[in-house]
This record gives C-alpha cells, sequence and structure tokens, in this order.
C-alpha cells in the first residue's frame, strides 16, 4: 500500500525506520502501528487511478490523487520523447545485423562465396527500420522482421 508523508508525493512502502513526534525512532515496518504511522507523518493512499499516459497525468494534491488532460504541447513533448525511443530502439536493431553485411562485403572482396547471409533480406530488413519513422503513431509501431534463412552465427 502507498504512503504519503506529510502530504508529498506517495511512496510505494513505508520506510523501515520512522521517527515519532517524540524523537523516537521506530525500525522494523512488519510492527508499526496504526498510531505510530500517523504520529510519524505517514498516511495509507488509496492506489493511483488507471489513466492514459499519452493524453493525461497522474497529480496528487496532498491528500488524493487526480488526473488532468495534457495540453496541446505537452502531448507533443512527449509524444516527441516517444519518437526518440523508437529511433534508439531502432538503432539498436540495425547494428544488430549490421556485421552481417560487414562480413558479405568482405567476402565479396576477397572472393569468398557469400553463402551466409542474403544480402537483398539483409538490405530490405535495414531499409524497413530505416523507414520506421514513416509510421503514425510512435506508440504503435509495427516491427519488421529479418525473413529468409540469414544465419545469426
Amino acid at each position: 500500500m502507498p504512503y504519503s508523508y506529510k502530504n508529498q508525493y506517495p511512496i510505494g512502502n513505508l520506510p523501515e525506520r520512522i521517527r515519532l513526534s517524540n524523537g523516537f525512532t521506530r525500525t522494523d515496518s512488519s510492527t508499526f502501528t496504526t498510531d505510530e504511522i500517523t504520529d510519524a507523518g505517514y498516511v495509507a493512499v488509496s492506489t493511483a487511478p488507471t489513466y492514459n499516459d499519452r493524453t493525461h497525468k497522474l497529480i496528487w494534491d496532498g491528500s488524493d490523487w487526480g488526473v488532468v488532460g495534457l495540453t496541446t504541447s505537452e502531448i507533443k513533448e512527449n509524444t516527441d520523447l516517444q519518437w526518440d525511443v523508437i529511433r534508439k530502439q531502432r538503432d539498436v536493431q540495425i547494428n544488430a545485423v549490421d556485421w552481417k553485411i560487414m562480413r558479405y562485403q568482405s567476402q565479396v572482396r576477397l572472393g569468398i562465396t557469400t553463402t551466409t547471409d542474403t544480402i537483398a533480406n539483409l538490405d530490405t530488413y535495414i531499409q524497413e527500420l530505416r523507414n520506421i519513422t514513416n509510421q503514425s503513431d510512435p506508440y504503435n509501431i509495427t516491427w519488421p522482421s529479418l525473413s529468409g534463412d540469414d544465419s545469426t552465427e
């Protein structure tokens, strides 16, 4: 159960040590009495309500939860931040297969038969990853998959 300390934003659980109004401290939260918890400045808080974090935000007024709508600029800022997350995920996925292209290019330069990867599949996959930001909703991304029999060795 979450608790608020002196009307501050609620924390997950009580700390293991609380200071009572007389200056004494108590440890072991499993033994705190309701009176001790109250005397130390903590109050039990109801579970936060569910809400759509793309369009709303959760607030605490010192005694109760509230949900308010985000402004247009806050929604845009959140969307921009989500696109940054998507780009980072995309870059990780590109880097995870980039070595295969390097191996293919090296094999071609050395005249070695390239049977380990289908370069067309790799090129298509990486281009689909590059195009990921052409999708309209950064919260509902359809990620491409690498098709074919490409080796992951």
